[in-house]
């Protein structure tokens, strides 16, 4: 059996902005997977966007999925 979730005595900070950030570093979100798109085509560039969150502060990151589904991608 796993131990649960051990929650900090303080509020967590999730990170924010993903597509924003994206945008900010030229990549163009105006394919209908958004975000999604960069995530398939250049993971790097997600994880260094999740990398500067946690730099600044962010305890945890979200997905960048919210547009994937088999539609989507055909």
């Amino acid at each position: 059996m796993t131990r649960p979730l051990q929650l900090p005595d303080r509020p967590l900070v999730l990170d924010g902005g993903l597509g924003t950030l994206l945008e900010a570093r030229g990549h163009d979100l105006s394919d209908p997977l958004w975000s999604a798109r960069v995530l398939a085509d250049e993971p790097d560039a997600v994880r260094a966007a999740h990398a500067e969150f946690f730099r600044v502060g962010a305890d945890v990151a979200i997905t960048a999925s919210y547009q994937v589904g088999f539609a989507a991608f055909a």
